[in-house]
């Protein structure tokens, strides 16, 4: 059996790698063996800089992003279609009722409103002279004359 070491290399083909990765002409795979060659542990201090560029990858690939769990999402997504449906139905429900307040108290039997209805117009009817009286008694110049009289002697 035989072991392959895939990013084995000597400095001199990691020299000629990294050179070549500053000029832009690397393939894929020759960046990956100069990434295993960079992230051994006991390379001389020239290699440094290049370590340092190439564990800022390694750092960015394990950036952890923040998702919401499957269940979570279907849990909202089902709260959200519940608390919709109760809000349509509170705000078109058709359970208008009628109702009136007939001195001070509030009555809701329909019944009951048109008689009380019924009632008042026919005290319109009937004060339908009062009316006529009272426009009548505005155009007396008598009546305007005696109440001037009355705000004159008030002092």
């Amino acid at each position: 059996m035989r072991l392959k070491f895939r990013y084995k290399l000597t400095y001199e083909q990691a020299d000629k790698l990294i050179e070549k990765y500053y000029e832009g002409c690397t393939t894929v795979e020759e960046e990956k063996r100069l990434h295993g060659f960079l992230s051994q542990v006991n390379l001389p201090a020239k290699y440094k800089s290049e370590q340092t560029i190439f564990g800022y990858f390694n750092e960015r690939k394990n950036i952890k992003s923040f998702q919401i769990p499957g269940y979570l999402r279907w849990t909202a997504v089902i709260a959200i279609l519940f608390i919709g449906a109760f809000s349509f139905q509170v705000f078109t429900s058709n359970n208008k009722q009628n109702y009136a307040y007939i001195n001070g108290e509030k009555i809701s039997d329909i019944k009951v409103i048109k008689t009380h209805a019924l009632a008042s117009l026919s005290d319109l009817t009937n004060s339908k002279n009062e009316m006529e009286e009272s426009i009548k008694n505005l155009n007396n110049n008598n009546i305007i004359e005696q109440q001037l009289e009355v705000f004159s002697e008030i002092k």
